[in-house]
């Protein structure tokens, strides 16, 4: 093979006289070596690297995780490549409240591109937490967004936020007709809301609103706190409601698996709940948007912001279409007297079948 020195002395009796053939041939060849790495240096400096995003998430409980698992897929749809030019960090509460503040002050502390939120309480606190809106909120899952001071308007929400009103508040009466669809002898209904919470008595007012022309009498329980919640589990017995119906709470919703569906269950008394997510972890029905829809809905918010897009410029979204859920298991388990017509109206009914399964 003709060596790199051999092939330069052969350009050099081919050129014809000039600055560089002039030369002795070793220095023309340090000139060339060095004119192919300012090329390429050179070249390398013209084209900029790609950007690489960070997301820091705040999550009051594990319950509400599936958001950010849905949102990491819809940006995987949109381009984004986890670990190579997006990385994302959870920040979990575990169920615990007064951890949240801490863990929202880690996660901007870590500077990233935006915060995600998963639900109301988790937002409050990283609104007071940010000082400035220099670092965008991007929310997934609130409920009550502008008469909770969330955000200014839905089509202008403000400085640094935006994201997905779950609209939770205004289907609570729609839940409450299900509820006497599926379950045509019920009458009485235990309501459980947390007074502490701006969107819970908002749903707890529309229930009983709604409770009077649907013949329903309700009982209201006030939940405040996982201690609060424990003595209603403990003390919580068969005939004490014919169903119990679940405001907006993230002490309520994180505890759900854990601690009320289990207490409900002992008493044989059906849960209606917020969305599917509900229904999964055990509840009779549900009827509102599930946190897997909601998740990679706020993926285009996202996407939008870390584009450039002030989120104080794109409006807060609601999602498509509440969905109605039944979980057929917990009808049997129950020994439910349900009607079977409305059960025809769910959009999922839980577990699904498998293929080749009868009616």
């Amino acid at each position: 093979m003709e060596s790199l020195t051999d092939a330069l002395r052969d350009c050099e009796s081919g050129q014809e006289s000039g600055t560089i053939s002039s030369m002795p041939s070793r220095s023309r060849r340090f000139i060339l070596i060095l004119t192919g790495w300012l090329a390429l240096l050179l070249g390398g400096c013209g084209a900029p690297a790609a950007p690489v995003y960070h997301i820091a998430i705040v999550a009051s409980g594990q319950s509400r995780l599936v958001k950010a698992q849905s949102l990491e897929q819809g940006l995987r749809d949109r381009g984004y490549v986890p670990e190579e030019n997006l990385y994302i960090t959870i920040y979990d509460a575990e169920n615990h409240g007064d951890r949240l503040s801490e863990l929202t002050r880690q996660a901007i502390a870590s500077d990233p591109d935006i915060l995600v939120t998963l639900g109301g309480i988790e937002t409050q606190i990283a609104k007071k937490e940010v000082s400035d809106a220099d670092l965008p909120i991007v929310f997934i899952g609130v409920a009550d967004t502008v008469d909770w001071g969330v955000v200014a308007s839905f089509r202008h929400p403000g400085r640094g936020i935006t994201g997905i009103d779950n609209g939770y508040i205004e289907i609570t009466s729609k839940r409450l007709e299900y509820l006497t669809l599926l379950l045509p002898q019920a009458r009485r209904v235990l309501v459980l809301y947390s007074s502490q919470i701006t969107p819970s008595r908002a749903a707890l007012a529309q229930a009983q609103w709604a409770a009077p022309h649907l013949g329903l009498s309700l009982q209201a329980a006030d939940i405040n706190d996982e201690r609060a919640l424990q003595r209603f589990a403990d003390a919580l017995q068969p005939g004490q409601a014919d169903a119990i119906l679940i405001t907006p709470s993230f002490t309520l919703e994180n505890a759900l698996p854990t601690t009320l569906l289990p207490a409900a269950t002992r008493a044989g008394i059906p849960i209606v709940g917020l969305n599917q997510d509900v229904v999964a972890a055990g509840g009779l029905a549900a009827y509102g948007a599930s946190f897997q829809n909601m998740g990679y809905q706020a993926a285009r918010l996202v996407d939008k912001v870390l584009h450039g897009v002030p989120p104080g410029d794109i409006p807060v979204e609601f999602p498509d279409t509440p969905e109605f859920t039944v979980n057929r298991d917990v009808v049997t388990a129950l020994d439910l007297a349900i009607d079977p017509e409305t059960m025809c109206l769910a959009d999922h009914i839980l577990p699904e079948m498998s293929t080749g399964e009868g009616p």
